[in-house]
């Protein structure tokens, strides 16, 4: 009972272990994929507009006005700088300020809102102008601060260097800065019904992250333990919860985009599902240990003790009928009263064959001894005869008679001593009719045991074996005595 119901609560508990595995496995892939179908959508739009940047500065690098202007020193040429730009920007949400270097320092700029307190100096030692020459020609993006427009978070800029089309000589460098406003507008919009915050982190490391202002702090201090590899599902576990986080390659700057869940993993309605397996599975062992307590091991203790009282003390005549029990136990049951049926006829059928055995020995005996003695009579009275003794022939006769009707005894196997005794004295008057003084009997008979029954012919048998084969001396009748004694338990 206690192995049945250990392996049970095993099996149950291993059961909802693996059911909450499977389970939790199942809700991860789910948010995984959920994370990163919206990663991969806010990835693609940003890319878009990065694209579309690019497509700007590449417009201003082959326009002709911009390559004269650069070319030439005017008066003039800030103005219609400043007035190209201002064309390209109108209307355009997602650029936050376009901006024109020439090889000189000079920064001319145009903007979507007013700036003030421009340090141009500072703004040209920003730039990453080696990498942007190593790209010829080519869009550099970078995360930083708009040195000329400040703000709160730095956001993404491109470098682009503007070549001559007639010698492809530098003539300075172009720079647009995304409207971070208007990118993290765009990333609520897409992760609005999605608990994501992203974090973009480009070739140099320098991370730029998009998140409620009440996670800012949180969203910095969590990308420090990330791992910057594609396509991986991995967690940040802060006070016993995890937090997971999608990351994928963005090659237009040669970095990551991370999107991370700021909603920790502990499903809640798992937990409670959880709970109300165990619950149950807890409810179902103590039922299931009552009903097989009550249907299965009641019944075989009931069948173990009937078995025992049996083997023990040999009653055979046990009833293993159940009232209640499963359809095994009625089974096991019904198989034992059979059996125990079929033992006791076999029992009654042996005992029958052995009692059949017995009557057929003494059949044997009785038809060994009885035509012998028969004939042997006989002729002694047929002698008796022809020497003209008939009185002791006629005696002969008589006796013979009365022997052979106390052996007869209405056909029963089984007499009493006092008949057993009959017989042995009739057969002793007979052996000394034809022998005379060759016996001599002696009776010690305990008369509470005349009323015992024996097989018919037992004694006569053996005083008839102790004249035959006793040892005795020549005219010396032989000494043959018959006994019996009575206890309370047995009859000798």
């Amino acid at each position: 009972m206690k192995s049945y119901l250990v392996t049970m609560t095993i099996s149950l508990v291993l059961g909802i272990g693996i059911f909450y595995l499977a389970l939790q496995k199942e809700v991860d892939y789910k948010f995984q994929t959920s994370d990163m179908q919206a990663l991969n959508t806010f990835s693609f739009l940003l890319s878009k507009k990065m694209m579309e940047s690019e497509r700007v500065s590449y417009n201003l690098v082959i326009n002709d006005n911009v390559q004269s202007l650069l070319k030439e020193v005017s008066s003039e040429r800030g103005k219609n700088l400043r007035e190209i730009l201002r064309k390209e920007i109108t209307n355009r949400d997602d650029i936050k300020s376009i901006h024109i270097v020439d090889l000189y320092g000079n920064v001319y700029s145009e903007y979507q809102e007013p700036a003030y307190n421009k340090d141009n100096e500072a703004f040209s030692k920003q730039l990453n102008l080696e990498k942007v020459k190593n790209k010829k020609g080519a869009a550099y993006w970078e995360i930083g601060q708009n040195i000329l427009q400040p703000s709160k978070l730095p956001t993404l800029y491109m470098t682009r260097l503007i070549n001559s089309k007639e010698d492809m000589q530098p003539l300075g460098y172009i720079v647009i800065y995304l409207n971070q406003d208007n990118l993290k507008q765009e990333c609520d919009n897409i992760l609005a019904n999605i608990t994501l915050d992203i974090i973009i982190q480009d070739g140099l490391g320098q991370t730029l992250c998009m998140a409620d202002e009440s996670r800012i702090s949180a969203v910095i201090k969590a990308k420090d333990e990330i791992r910057w590899e594609e396509n991986k599902y991995y967690y940040i576990k802060r006070n016993h919860k995890k937090y997971y986080y999608v990351v994928e390659k963005m090659p237009i700057i040669e970095g990551y985009i991370v999107g991370l869940n700021h909603q920790s993993r502990t499903n809640y309605n798992i937990s409670i599902i959880l709970i109300f397996a165990v619950m149950s599975n807890i409810i179902f062992i103590i039922i299931a240990s009552l009903i097989i307590k009550r249907k299965v091991i009641w019944p075989l203790k009931f069948i173990a003790n009937k078995a025992r009282i049996v083997g023990e003390e040999k009653k055979l005549d046990q009833d293993f009928y159940m009232e209640e029990g499963y359809l095994e136990v009625y089974d096991i049951s019904d198989a034992l009263n059979e059996m125990m049926g079929q033992i006791n006829e076999l029992i009654i059928d042996v005992a029958q064959r052995e009692k059949l055995q017995k009557r057929l020995e003494l059949s044997i005996i009785n038809h060994q001894v009885k035509p012998h003695f028969l004939y042997n009579t006989l002729n002694a009275a047929s002698i008796l005869v022809a020497i003209e003794e008939k009185d002791t022939a006629n005696e002969l006769i008589k006796t013979l008679a009365k022997y052979y009707r106390a052996c007869l005894s209405r056909g029963d196997e089984c007499i009493t001593i006092v008949e057993e005794i009959q017989i042995v004295e009739e057969y002793i008057k007979i052996v000394i009719i034809r022998k005379p003084n060759s016996v001599v009997m002696h009776y010690n008979i305990d008369e509470r045991t005349l009323e015992f029954k024996i097989p018919k012919i037992t004694i006569q048998s053996l005083v008839e074996n102790s004249l035959k084969y006793g040892v005795k001396k020549a005219g010396v009748p032989v000494q043959i005595n018959v006994s019996t004694s009575f206890d309370e338990k047995t009859t000798e």
